[in-house]
């Protein structure tokens, strides 16, 4: 093997040959200077002589050193965990982080309510069975402020209200003739948000659970300009503003985005149209609004929040062309990054969940996936996952 050392790149570069011709290679840069050439490779200069077997075992020493730094890289970006669940749970809805990471909220078809260890994924307590006649629980999420409150919607119409300190839960609310797809809780958890099948929104006290707002379209104007400051299809994600208590947003099949301030009660109070939500995939960060669609392609996508128009559709440099498209189900900013700069993506079509760099473009990390992904959610550097796939993973991207 040849040693060739580039001194106007500072870069090392290595080709098969006989292990005679090193010491000749060297002359070729330094003649009667091997003293220089070990410099090159540790930093030091020496007056002696320098061994073409010394050389040799200096280079592997380097090369073993980059393997090991190479597989370090590797392994910062890795699944962790894998926990496999009962196929009778029906598949993963809904995966989230408590506010300290320590414990994840998940929730399933067969209508079950877990918690977990946030770290391993392993079960700590089911605060409500599977029944053979329950309906999904659709989303979950913990209390701002009162860590030890989770709240859980169900496709059956109700809303659980989780108590994790003793252990309890009861049905907190019951929208009858309706499924509950989505469910947030504002920043200053002074309420919660629902929406669903029926295309309403609806507000409720957080802690009384009385109805403060029912945003729905009057079934008779189809074709006034009011009719269009609300939903007129299923609704499937919504989330609450991160600094503003008073503002909402929702999407669904009806491929508009809405803007929400509670504060107005006779509609929503901007719209953008193009999105079309079939899940969990819209999130905020400062005055941009994040939105993945199930869509065959130009599914992940940003939107300005005060003009409501689009400022990009993102479609990642090195994706892979698919002949099973993209078909977002889930779409978050990533909480390792405070900046904004990389999101986390997953759905049906992509058979991967994906970290993308958004200033660049690219997919930075990609986690397989057998199945649909519905369920994402990340805690610093720590991101967890799941559908319909029976096994909940936990993976690391640094």
């Amino acid at each position: 093997m040849i040693f060739q050392y580039n001194t106007a790149m500072g870069s090392v570069k290595t080709d098969e040959t006989s292990s005679s011709s090193i010491t000749e290679a060297h002359s070729l840069f330094y003649k009667d200077r091997p003293e220089k050439a070990y410099k090159q490779l540790t930093g030091f200069l020496v007056d002696r002589k320098i061994s073409e077997e010394e050389i040799t075992n200096r280079y592997e020493w380097i090369k073993t050193k980059r393997l090991k730094s190479n597989d370090t890289v590797k392994d910062q970006n890795r699944v962790t965990r894998k926990v496999y669940f009962p196929d009778t749970l029906c598949g993963l809805y809904c995966a989230r982080f408590s506010s300290d990471g320590e414990t994840i909220a998940t929730t399933y078809g067969s209508g079950c309510i877990q918690l977990r260890n946030g770290e391993t994924g392993e079960l700590r307590v089911t605060i409500r069975s599977s029944l053979e006649t329950s309906l999904p629980v659709t989303c979950c999420r913990f209390h701002p402020i009162q860590k030890e409150i989770l709240y859980a919607a169900s496709a059956c119409g109700s809303i659980f209200i989780c108590k994790l300190d003793n252990i309890e839960f009861w049905k907190f609310v019951e929208e009858l003739d309706n499924e509950i797809n989505a469910l947030d809780v504002n920043i200053s958890g002074d309420f919660i948000a629902s929406a669903g099948k029926d295309a309403s929104l609806k507000v409720y006290d957080a802690e009384t659970g009385k109805l403060l707002k029912n945003y729905q379209k009057d079934k008779a104007d189809l074709i006034t300009e009011n009719a269009v400051r609300f939903h007129h299809m299923k609704i499937f994600s919504i989330k609450c503003h991160q600094t503003n208590k008073n503002v909402i947003v929702t999407g669904g099949w009806d491929d508009t985005l809405k803007i929400w301030d509670t504060r107005v009660g006779d509609g929503s109070i901007r719209s953008m149209h193009g999105p079309h939500i079939c899940g969990d995939a819209i999130d905020l960060q400062d005055t941009n609004i994040l939105t993945g669609s199930w869509t065959v392609k130009d599914s992940l996508q940003i939107w300005d929040f005060s003009s409501a128009k689009l400022i990009e559709t993102v479609n990642p440099t090195n994706r892979e062309a698919s002949l099973s498209g993209e078909f977002l189900y889930s779409a978050r900013y990533f909480d390792g990054d405070p900046y904004g700069d990389h999101v986390l993506v997953a759905g049906s079509g992509t058979g991967n969940v994906e970290v993308i760099n958004l200033k660049e473009k690219s997919i930075v990390a990609r986690f397989m996936a057998n199945k649909a992904v519905v369920a994402i959610d990340s805690y610093k550097s720590s991101i967890v996952y799941g559908g319909m796939d029976p096994v909940i993973s936990i993976a690391d991207y640094n």
